[in-house]
């Protein structure tokens, strides 16, 4: 007896938990959705190679010539990076 109450409160506690912790979303909703998270995606990839080209210039100070042009060359690939998504 007390085994079947607790086989149905466990399905209807399964079944509640499906409908109202699931959201069912349209086609249009979720591309809107995949689109907004792209560009934070991008927003977040131009940030860190800004960073990346601002730690690379402060560390430039304290480098070799050989490193510095290793730095360049870093700097240059961070100006693309950035430009593309700037574009993008």
């Amino acid at each position: 007896m007390i085994f079947g109450i607790a086989i149905a409160f466990g399905a209807g506690l399964t079944l509640a938990v499906m409908l109202l912790c699931f959201k069912v979303q349209t086609k249009e909703a979720w591309q809107r959705f995949e689109l907004e998270m792209n560009v934070h995606r991008k927003h977040v990839d131009k940030l860190t190679a800004e960073n990346s080209k601002l730690r690379v210039a402060l560390a430039a100070g304290e480098m070799t010539n050989d490193a510095k042009k290793v730095a360049a060359m870093t700097m240059a690939a961070l100006d693309a990076i950035i430009g593309n998504e700037k574009v993008a």
